[in-house]
């Protein structure tokens, strides 16, 4: 049985890897889904390791998932299908439940969670988007990746605030992926900069 699982987790492993490459994002975040669904199902066959490993996979294609999903990345063409975000949310936080899980350390759950408060933000969802940022920082703070922290600060600063002056700290710090931490939120803030004040 141990095997079977292996076999499960590789299949839709490659599953995912395929429909990442097309177009079709709910085709995508159905078949993630799907595989998780089978996958967990199957958890508790084989042995303790293979679990965890079969858990970390998941976590991981639910992530990348979402992820492609969410339109800030680029400015879109055309509005983004609230659908489709709404689904690219649920996977977010379905990925994020895993690092919790599985306790995979400060910053993947910083990540996780930073990844649920950007789907938030594409929704409008303003309030929930600060408070999962703000704890998306507290994680990172926790795992001592001062960049993390300030790119963090960016999308706070979205919400709210002076994204540039963000930036020009990242600037400064002298970081090795800063110039494209720069550029992620000049294009997010582009796509979803505040309009109006006030929750």
């Amino acid at each position: 049985m141990s095997d079977s699982l292996s076999d499960l987790v590789m299949s839709s492993q490659q599953r995912v890897k395929e429909l990442r490459a097309s177009a079709d994002l709910a085709a995508l975040l159905a078949a993630a889904e799907a595989a998780a669904d089978a996958i967990e199902r199957r958890v508790g066959e084989g042995s303790g390791d293979l679990d965890r490993e079969a858990l970390i996979a998941v976590k991981r294609f639910t992530y990348n998932a979402a992820a492609d999903c969410w339109p800030g990345w680029s400015v879109p063409a055309a509005a983004p299908d609230l659908q489709l975000l709404a689904a690219g949310l649920n996977m977010a936080r379905r990925s994020h439940g895993l690092v919790v899980k599985l306790g995979l350390g400060p910053i993947q759950e910083g990540t996780g969670t930073w990844l649920v408060g950007a789907f938030e933000l594409a929704l409008g969802r303003y309030a929930e988007a600060r408070e999962a940022f703000a704890r998306a920082r507290e994680s990172y703070l926790a795992a001592k990746a001062p960049g993390l922290v300030l790119l963090t600060e960016g999308y706070l600063a979205i919400v709210d605030g002076d994204v540039e002056a963000v930036c020009a700290r990242i600037n400064i710090g002298g970081f090795e992926d800063g110039s494209d931490w720069i550029e992620q939120l000049r294009t997010a803030a582009q796509v979803f900069g505040r309009r109006g004040s006030g929750i």
